[in-house]
């Protein structure tokens, strides 16, 4: 029999052994301390997440490929990448850039984030340590750049304190609770030192809505007959003209997800950016926006939830008249998207007709291109989609232009029948690579930048300009949209009559009017795979 002393005794034991554990998971070990900066020398702190492997090694081979010349950033930069994919990963990754003629190299180390040091105490451990960086890379989304504006603004800095460095925090406003409210904190105030490298809510809605009022076969009104070649070729007043705006507002449709505020952000983005745009004289008929505000985004990756069930059959009995097309707005990632869209094509087989769908970037495009077969399958998803990209997605090394880029780190463009991740995401930090080495290592100096604030200084001095007074990214600087278009059985045939639908990309390039069509890639059936 066990006495019951010997019962109290092991459960002290077992509390102590559970208490050190605690303590030992908590503790910042070898590998979790900022490493040491050298006399002379630079860091950014490149701060994510473990499992962001894929995101490191784009990054490092944005840095690599920065090293190429004639493409907007210094000359003669050279990266050292032997240290940037450890064999332990318990250690810290670097990369090392120098600059010819310079004094000093900027060390850019990535510190894990995880559940014992989340990027609030590596800010903590940052500011401790002397010298602190030059500049923190992070916000990987809006609530995540949130938190960590918030934590650089609390730290005890000594000197002046290091850029916040924004890669794909898109929301304007946070801490917004009012799901009526079009206003909050604006982000990149929240700590008055950061920039931002990607585009805005308003600036991504802004373009989306401009490119889709500006294209006849995808703008709300009237459609006009899919073989008249000289209505589909006007713009403007003359099309609104011959084809004639309905007398009556048209209904288009805003749906959001209230535990989203990427989401509910976006969403109010978009009416705003209809609203304006719309007023313009011939660009569309008045629009009367019908929101669709849901609880949650969580869900399988098909089959709609309730509350969007629900919001597709409100769409489906509030439809235009038949000849008339209208917008949908959907702020979200790609299950929730999926799962709206293809509802409403059970619900409708012909809505893609009437219905054009309108996003942000909160869908990766290699959700369309390298995973399309599984994650969006254009024969069941017939609904014109137009979505934003911050950099070209298929911005491959062409044998018979530009420079050639460093040995192992080439992006030769697919084969037939190939499909590859899209190069948004290196172009995103080959641009950020350039543009903070161009601060880092500045022209009228011989050697790096000794401080954040002669970093701040040239990221401000940019010629042409970047960034905005505020630090937010200048409209104007690269907006790209995608457009999936759907193929119907009896849609006149385009030389790629096989395909079930196309990938487009547009830009607007400097000195050309409108928008300008950069890729035109097959979606699905045996054109698609012949051709890519």
């Amino acid at each position: 029999m066990i006495r019951k002393e010997w019962l109290g005794f092991a459960a002290v034991i077992a509390a102590g052994v559970v208490i050190g554990l605690v303590a030992w998971a908590l503790s910042p070990r070898a590998a979790e301390k900022p490493l040491p900066v050298a006399a002379g020398d630079q860091e950014v702190a490149w701060l994510h997440t473990p499992t962001s492997f894929e995101a490191w090694e784009n990054f490092v081979w944005a840095a690599k490929r920065a090293e190429m010349t004639g493409d907007g950033g210094p000359a003669g930069l050279r990266v050292d990448d032997s240290a940037a994919f450890p064999e332990k990963t318990t250690a810290i990754p670097e990369i090392a850039i120098r600059r010819d003629g310079y004094e000093g190299t900027l060390r850019v180390r990535w510190y894990k984030s995880t559940d014992a040091m989340p990027q609030e105490v590596w800010v903590r451990a940052l500011a401790a340590r002397a010298p602190h960086p030059v500049a923190v890379v992070g916000g990987w989304s809006s609530d995540r750049a949130k938190t960590l504006a918030d934590a650089m603004r609390d730290a005890p800095w000594e000197g002046p304190r290091p850029l916040l460095l924004l890669t794909a925090a898109t929301a304007d406003s946070v801490d917004s609770h009012d799901v009526n409210a079009t206003q909050g904190t604006p982000l990149i105030s929240v700590y008055d030192r950061a920039f931002r490298f990607c585009f805005t809510n308003r600036q991504m809605a802004d373009a989306v809505t401009d490119f889709v009022l500006s294209d006849p076969t995808l703008r709300p009104g009237r459609i006009a007959p899919p073989d008249d070649a000289a209505v589909a070729a006007l713009s403007g007043p003359a099309w609104a003209a011959m084809s004639g705006h309905p007398p009556e507002p048209v209904p288009a449709f805003a749906i959001e997800w209230r535990d989203d505020p990427y989401s509910t952000d976006l969403s109010d983005r978009f009416r705003q950016a209809l609203l304006e745009q719309s007023r313009r004289p011939g660009r569309c008929p008045r629009l009367d926006v019908l929101r669709e505000s849901l609880p949650f985004s969580t869900g399988r990756m098909n089959r709609p939830t309730a509350a969007e069930a629900g919001a597709v059959a409100d769409i489906l009995a509030n439809l235009p008249t038949p000849g008339t097309r209208t917008l949908l707005v959907v702020p979200t990632v790609s299950a929730p998207a999926r799962r709206t869209l293809r509802a409403l094509v059970q619900g409708n087989p012909d809505v893609g007709r009437q219905l054009v769908a309108v996003t942000g970037d909160g869908i990766s495009m290699n959700t369309f291109y390298r995973d399309r077969d599984f994650a969006w399958p254009v024969r069941s998803i017939k609904i014109p989609f137009v979505t934003f990209t911050h950099a070209d997605p298929f911005a491959w090394d062409r044998r018979e232009s530009g420079p050639a880029p460093p040995a192992g780190y080439e992006l030769p463009p697919p084969g037939p029948g190939e499909v590859r991740s899209t190069t948004e995401d290196l172009r995103n930090f080959n641009r950020l690579i350039r543009v903070v080495s161009t601060g880092m290592f500045p022209a009228s100096a011989a050697r790096i930048a000794d401080s954040p604030d002669t970093l701040a200084a040239g990221l401000r001095g940019l010629d042409p300009p970047f960034f905005e007074p505020s630090g937010d990214r200048r409209a104007g600087t690269g907006e790209h949209v995608a457009v999936i278009r759907p193929r119907f059985h009896d849609d006149p045939p385009n030389g790629r009559p096989r395909a079930e639908g196309d990938l487009e990309v547009y830009t607007r390039m400097e000195g050309e009017a409108g928008w300008v069509r950069l890729h035109s890639i097959p979606l699905g059936g045996e054109a698609a795979r012949r051709s890519e």
